[in-house]
């Protein structure tokens, strides 16, 4: 072959368009993308339980107040006619004895209006428990969320390192001179990935 058809096969070949390469980044920040969407998704339901549960606190608060008045206020009134029957000079032993059952009966409705202030004082501390409950999830949740974005930087650090260093096998004149050199960098950076991804 002449040198002048191997001047016109290298034209051919260096007019031929390269096949176009893959852009890496472009799946790393769909998959960052994804990641912080669904997290945000995750802190958002766990401030929707917690507003939630921070509501039935105060509904329970609310009952537990209204039966405790409910409670005096029914005592009161059964003190005060009683107080008043008896102060009457004509009141018959009837009277007394009717008297006697409003009373009594006041003080069922108040031990029932005690015994349901303790049922909603009761709530009102298990709700207040599963508030709390819910806090710590959302603390638990945004420092896992935390943590995933220090994870998150860290795989774009390596990953930049890793395209930095597989650049430097074009930089000289022989790839093959330069492969030793790489190989070892890729150990290093790998290391170090390894390392702070556990750390993180």
């Amino acid at each position: 072959m002449s040198s002048e058809e191997s001047r016109d096969g290298d034209a051919q070949r260096a007019a031929e368009p390269s096949p176009k390469r893959r852009n890496p980044w472009i799946w790393v920040s769909v998959v960052l993308a994804l990641v912080g969407v669904g997290l945000l998704i995750w802190a958002l339901t766990l401030q929707s339980d917690l507003n939630s549960t921070e509501q039935q606190v105060d509904e329970l608060q609310s009952q537990l107040d209204q039966g405790k008045e409910a409670g005096s206020t029914a005592a009161s009134e059964a003190k005060s006619a009683y107080d008043d029957l008896t102060a009457e000079l004509g009141a018959t032993q009837e009277d007394l004895a009717a008297t006697e059952q409003e009373l009594n009966d006041a003080k069922d409705a108040q031990a029932k209006a005690e015994q349901d202030a303790a049922e909603a004082e009761q709530k009102a501390a298990d709700a207040k428990n599963a508030s709390e409950k819910a806090g710590a999830e959302a603390e638990q949740a945004k420092a896992e969320a935390q943590a995933a974005e220090s994870k998150a930087t860290i795989v774009v650090d390596c990953a930049k390192a890793y395209l930095s260093s597989l650049g430097a096998l074009f930089e000289g004149e022989s790839p093959q001179e330069q492969a030793a050199a790489v190989r070892e960098q890729l150990a290093g950076i790998t290391a170090d990935c390894k390392a702070a991804l556990e750390s993180a």
